[in-house]
């Protein structure tokens, strides 16, 4: 195990993902029992705009911990920033980590999404939706380091459907991540799909200036 991966944060992580599956599976069964008839409906809207979201969130969220902080800062700094600034050191290194250590950071990320979808009251169509987006918005960020883990493995080594995913970038690619591993280091942040990364790019260069 790395050295700066302690027993102490892995098992925060283990808390998280307990949280998480918890309070996931409570408003999953929440919204089935709620919506009804308007389920199908519902999820054709909210898993998409989720899923554009999450690829934005990822984005912010991987520059903010790239740009500012240190593993030091008090509650998010081992928790987050780490993972992204070991991960520069090593790409490959996150190929060989296991469940806990690939998804907990993301699902302490994700925390107030589930948190928000739980709580939300049910009571009509426009609050069933926001309850899918946020809870989809929460699955979408634990399915996003995986997306971003897939991109830094060798072909060979990813299922056939993900690799068709990537070829149609619904996923992230490879080749599309690459760019945020070439110097100088600095594009290509968003990490779900890579959708955003364009307009994410403009946004940062016109800021830098």
């Amino acid at each position: 195990m790395n050295l700066s991966y302690t027993w102490q944060q892995r098992w925060v992580e283990y808390v998280a993902i307990g949280l998480f599956v918890l309070l996931a599976g409570w408003s999953a069964w929440r919204l089935f029992v709620a919506a009804n008839w308007f389920l199908v409906p519902v999820l054709l809207v909210a898993v998409p705009v989720a899923w554009l979201v999450t690829d934005v969130l990822s984005g912010v969220v991987h520059w903010a911990c790239d740009s500012f902080g240190s593993v030091n800062t008090p509650l998010i700094g081992k928790s987050l920033i780490r993972p992204f600034r070991e991960h520069h050191g090593d790409p490959k290194a996150m190929t060989h980590h296991d469940f806990i250590e690939t998804h907990g950071a993301s699902c302490f990320a994700a925390l107030p999404f589930v948190v928000g979808s739980s709580l939300l009251p049910l009571n009509g169509f426009a609050t069933f939706l926001l309850q899918a987006i946020l809870l989809s918005i929460a699955l979408g960020a634990l399915a996003t380091n995986q997306c971003h883990q897939w991109a830094h493995r060798d072909s060979a080594a990813i299922p056939a459907a993900i690799r068709w995913a990537q070829r149609h970038h619904l996923v992230l690619s490879d080749r599309h991540h690459q760019r945020h591993h070439t110097a100088p280091f600095d594009a290509h942040f968003c990490m779900a799909n890579g959708w955003f990364n364009p307009l994410f790019n403009a946004v940062l260069r016109r800021c830098r200036r």
